[in-house]
């Protein structure tokens, strides 16, 4: 079986509606072009579903996770050099240009993997079964419905109604219109069923580590459940998806100790027994570029400028230090924030002497995302080999806990806080009322501090303009206030440009 480690590491150069040609990493066999059309075999199956994982890596959609996630809250500013911070200015001021490149990437390409998604999808269902003796024909399409549910997710929370459609599309179909909101989740949540009724668990899988981490499974498909139920509302859809996910899967998953807090985030744990789903990063000998690479960018953006190759892009704020001291969580704060001091230090010490660091507004960088030398490559600066952590089980708790509160079970609402609290050496709380739901989100800011759910665990509250009002994220320069409507991003003007009055940002 080919080794999961590279099933998403093979990173596409071109995809169009009618088909999409793969370039494959030199450090295997050479792995093909599948085209869209008929699947005659099983091998050819494979190599389309690696198409569609593809997307779930490129760093034009996941670099959303820092720049929409933790930028436009008060936990990181955008930073980098001069032109990079000042490409964020708008943002950052909630001033959302339609024609920002990141605002476009992010919109584009997802949709490139939703095409991808429907293509392979729609093959698949003309596939003789007979074909598939190592793969599970009905497993490979759930884990397509997954991508596809997550990829449109990510879109609606940061769009809000977007085109939404599940078939293929020739090159003149009828151009699409925004989709309300409601009709895209119920999209999300029919895959995600799907999904979860065809996928093995964690548990089913012989030798889980070496042949199939990195793709999704049963218990994936359950907990993204809860996260989308949550933000949709629906409190017992959420409560049913978690019971689900105990009841089937929870054994093979518990939060780290205290002492292995930070080591989650280290190499050495990636697919811990507290994470449920990682996008598996390596690197590659060919595959190194930009917009085509195998490993993880964001480590390249988020490292110290000029004293490390990194590029100092999303640098997390004395305001985010702040609220873990607020809070006396030590154990946190150090395994999410590295000072410019701690960074020379580590430095020096593996290097002898090294450069300044440049362009540091903050003084602080983000941990979750820095390797020490020895651990990055440093000559394939894209390719870095730390995974991309996407769902983790103290998200499943929390998203609990919250579901929890809102049908009134404050006792298992308690519970599920506590629980992530003990992992990290901090006392329960005993709050009740509107006091616990500030105590359940500010467990969730310390919890996921740099790992994109700020800005959005905020707005969903609809506490922006309070959070998000006089935000100083380095000097004495005051953010513009966030307003009501700042939740959603316009759609890139490009796109509105093709379609004309279909979509407005109005």
């Amino acid at each position: 079986m080919f080794k999961s480690k590279y099933i998403i590491g093979i990173a596409l150069a071109a995809a169009v509606l009618t088909g999409f040609n793969s370039c494959a990493d030199l450090d295997l066999e050479p792995l093909g072009s599948p085209e869209a059309g008929e699947i005659s075999e099983e091998r050819q199956a494979f190599l389309r579903l690696a198409a569609v994982y593809a997307g779930m890596k490129d760093f034009r959609t996941t670099w959303s996770m820092q720049w929409c996630g933790d930028v436009l809250s008060e936990d990181a500013t955008y930073s980098g050099s001069a032109s990079d911070e000042a490409s964020f200015t708008l943002m950052e001021n909630y001033q959302y240009p339609a024609d920002h490149n990141e605002i476009t990437n992010k919109y584009r390409y997802s949709y490139v993997t939703i095409n991808r998604a429907n293509l392979f999808i729609q093959d698949m269902e003309t596939a003789d079964g007979a074909i598939f003796s190592e793969y599970n024909k009905e497993q490979m399409v759930g884990e397509a419905k997954f991508i596809r549910a997550y990829t449109y997710f990510e879109l609606v929370r940061i769009f809000g109604g977007v085109p939404c459609y599940t078939e293929v599309l020739d090159l003149n179909h009828d151009r699409f219109g925004r989709s309300t909101e409601e009709e895209v989740y119920a999209v999300i949540e029919q895959d995600l069923n799907d999904a979860v009724a065809v996928l093995p668990k964690k548990s089913e899988i012989k030798d889980y580590m070496t042949s199939y981490a990195g793709r999704i499974t049963k218990d994936a498909a359950l907990a993204m459940q809860t996260r989308v139920y949550l933000y949709e509302k629906k409190y017992d859809k959420v409560k049913e998806a978690f019971e689900a996910f105990q009841n089937e899967c929870g054994s093979d998953y518990s939060l780290v100790s205290p002492e292995d807090y930070a080591w989650q985030f280290s190499l050495d744990g990636e697919h811990c027994s507290a994470s449920i789903l990682e996008i598996n990063n390596y690197v590659s000998t060919l595959q190194s570029s930009y917009t085509a690479n195998n490993g993880n960018r964001h480590v390249l953006m988020s490292m110290p400028r000029n004293m490390t190759i990194g590029f100092g892009c999303a640098q997390p704020t004395q305001a985010l230090a702040d609220a873990y001291d607020a809070e006396g969580d030590v154990i946190r704060k150090a395994a999410t924030l590295l000072s410019a001091d701690e960074a020379v230090e580590i430095e020096v010490a593996a290097k002898g002497e090294v450069g300044p660091i440049t362009d540091d507004r903050t003084h602080w960088y983000n941990r979750k995302l820095y390797l020490a030398p020895g651990e990055r490559e440093e000559n394939r600066g894209n390719n870095q080999p730390t995974n991309l952590r996407l769902i983790r089980l103290a998200e499943v708790y929390l998203n609990y806990a919250e579901a929890c509160y809102f049908t009134n079970d404050i006792t298992n609402a308690q519970k599920y806080l506590n629980e992530v609290r003990s992992h990290v050496n901090l006392e329960p709380k005993t709050s009740t009322g509107d006091q616990f739901l500030q105590d359940l989100m500010n467990e969730r800011h310390l919890e996921f501090g740099m790992e994109g759910f700020r800005f959005f665990d905020v707005v969903r509250q609809g506490w922006g303009p309070t959070v998000f009002s006089n935000v100083v994220k380095y000097g004495s320069y005051a953010m513009q206030p966030f307003q009501a409507g700042d939740e959603k991003l316009p759609i890139p003007q490009a796109e509105i440009d093709i379609v004309g009055d279909l979509i407005s940002n109005d």
